[in-house]
């Protein structure tokens, strides 16, 4: 079969899918499947034809019939041509097979089977079908090349992270499909489907991360850079996702209309960044080098300016501290905060921790200046002035106490304004110079941040909220004390006593054992105490004895791939942590 009639054919299943999906959220939200009492023609139920229901709901059955032979024909013109074998002909089978069981939910949903498990699925195969297709439709336009160029260095990275960020923008966007879904089946239904808490949190984070995902796309990879066709519509339409997100959630507070507008803007947010995660894996893209000048589009001045202030909030270190205030949030016992009070408490957050790291960035240019990972700066290479960061920093503080104050507790502003003193004065200015307990006792500043959040929710502080500061105050030793193994070199001379420095690499290893045994204690202790439960506790095994694992092996080994491996994952290590916190407590809530 001519490649172009094979596309075409995928197209239309593509098209009809979609068509399924939202012709399926304008039958749960006006009630039509009601109307029709058989299946799967419901002709009887063209005797009532002035029922506008009836029409909704034969019409929807109508699409699903035709999306289905539309899907059975992409199997068949894939699995037809002998150079798509592999991966599409088995994708294009798993789209087929998961759409016609999404079908046949329909019927059990007529058959008086309850929504809360016929119509979940429904949604769900749906979407699953959806994504099925993107991805064949994609492994067909961009073939495996003949030969793989291996990345390395910046390229590499750029890559992964361009890949991670289409990934969880997919997942995030699945996870707020299926929960505008739900919200016309069942409230209850809404909070089971919609980890870690609703729509609105998922769409959030997935617009987070595709407005991240299009500025880095044109940023890192420059128009005249690119080989792929696919690949070139990277930079150039990835301000799509975002915007996809936007209507996603502009839809949601639409009381008339506003269900089939969120939920077709999430499905497309949902296909979209499937497609750009392929897109960024196989496409055979070019960075360039230092041997090659490829043409780059002019960068504005004032977005230069713009990218150094949001650097000096370091927005990669916030990620973590947001998180870590987020998860909280869903765990209090004051059951789940509305989504204004946790969208202010974030706003807060950032601006406190951003407002801190600034002026971290004023006071520790001298530092900075001799060390590799940080001398090009802002402040250091001389972009912005130590006053001005300064500023900028207590501008972004006092912002933060304000928003904090005025739309959480003044627990939570307290809080807030106890981690700004605590890590841009205390900790920057006396313990990182003046003694190599710097990161034991400075590691308090970045375990304030769950106290941001329980109090957010609560406006007190009980002994899971101490647990929590226990945790990450234990977990920020080894965490660090890895970064400073491999920049030891630097902190010598910038004169930083830090503990490699000061009692040696082996000192430091045997201390990063033992902070890592103590930090997977304490993580516990939530069930100890009867906040957390055996999901939590299996959760917490099985990633503390990874964590121990790598605090083994730099222990016993203590190469450069060895601190690598431990200082990557405890990034990962304290996420996961508090994501099943949630788990915990939302399954078994």
């Amino acid at each position: 079969m001519a490649a172009r009639k094979r596309v075409q054919i995928l197209l239309l299943g593509l098209i009809l899918t979609l068509a399924t999906i939202i012709s399926g959220g304008l039958v749960t939200i006006s009630a039509s499947a009601a109307a029709c009492s058989s299946w799967p023609l419901c002709l009887e139920a063209l005797s009532d034809s002035a029922n506008p229901l009836v029409w909704i709901s034969l019409g929807h059955r109508a699409i699903v019939a035709l999306a289905l032979l539309a899907v059975i024909g992409g199997v068949w013109a894939v699995w037809r041509s002998p150079e798509t074998a592999g991966l599409p002909r088995w994708m294009a089978l798993a789209a087929a097979i998961i759409f016609l069981s999404q079908a046949l939910a329909g019927a059990l949903l007529v058959w008086g089977v309850p929504a809360m498990v016929a119509d979940v699925w429904h949604l769900t195969g749906a979407l699953l079908a959806f994504g099925a297709q993107v991805l064949t439709f994609i492994l067909i336009a961009i073939p495996a090349p003949a030969t793989v160029e291996r990345l390395s260095g910046r390229a590499a990275q750029t890559q992964r992270r361009l890949r991670g960020l289409a990934v969880w923008t997919a997942a995030a966007a699945g996870v707020a499909a299926l929960a505008i879904g739900a919200r016309s089946v069942a409230p209850e239904l809404e909070m089971a489907v919609a980890l870690p808490a609703n729509s609105v949190g998922a769409l959030s984070f997935a617009a987070f991360l595709s407005l991240w995902m299009a500025v880095e796309a044109r940023r890192r990879l420059p128009v005249e850079a690119q080989t792929s066709a696919l690949a070139l519509a990277l930079p150039r339409y990835s301000p799509l996702l975002p915007g996809l997100a936007a209507l996603a959630l502009i839809g949601w507070f639409i009381p008339a209309g506003g269900h089939l507008l969120s939920l077709t803007a999430a499905a497309l947010l949902w296909a979209g960044a499937i497609a750009a995660a392929v897109a960024i894996q196989r496409a055979p893209l070019t960075f360039a080098t230092a041997t090659t000048t490829p043409a780059t589009r002019p960068v504005s001045k004032w977005r230069m300016v713009v990218a150094d202030y949001i650097s000096l909030t370091k927005p990669k270190v916030i990620s973590l501290l947001l998180v870590t205030t987020l998860t909280t949030m869903f765990i209090t016992e004051a059951g789940l905060p509305s989504w204004w009070l946790v969208l202010w408490t974030m706003i807060g957050g950032y601006l406190a921790a951003g407002g801190a790291g600034a002026i971290n960035c004023a006071f520790d240019s001298d530092i900075d200046v001799n060390m590799g990972r940080t001398s090009r700066r802002p402040v250091p290479s001389g972009r912005i002035s130590a006053r001005a960061a300064f500023v900028f920093g207590a501008i972004l503080s006092v912002l933060s106490i304000v928003v904090l104050w005025v739309f959480t507790t003044p627990l939570a502003a307290f809080f807030a304004f106890l981690g700004i003193i605590y890590y841009a004065y205390f900790y920057t200015s006396l313990l990182k110079r003046s003694t190599w307990q710097n990161i034991i006792i400075g590691g308090g500043a970045g375990a304030i941040p769950p106290l941001v959040g329980w109090t957010a929710v609560t406006g007190s502080v009980s002994l899971m909220a101490v647990v929590l500061f226990a945790i990450i105050f234990y977990w920020t030793p080894p965490h660090f004390w890895a970064l400073a193994l491999v920049k030891q070199k630097d902190y010598a001379r910038a004169g930083v006593p830090m503990l490699p420095v000061v009692a040696g690499e082996v000192e430091t290893r045997w201390q990063i054992l033992v902070y890592s045994a103590i930090m997977v204690a304490v993580s516990l202790l939530p069930v100890a105490i009867g906040a957390m439960s055996w999901i939590y506790l299996v959760g917490a095994l099985v990633f503390g004895l990874r964590f121990m694992r790598d605090a083994w092996a730099v222990w016993r080994i203590g190469d450069q791939a060895a601190i690598w491996g431990l200082y990557k994952y405890s990034l990962l290590y304290l996420a996961l942590l508090f994501v099943v916190m949630v788990a915990d407590r939302l399954i078994l809530r």
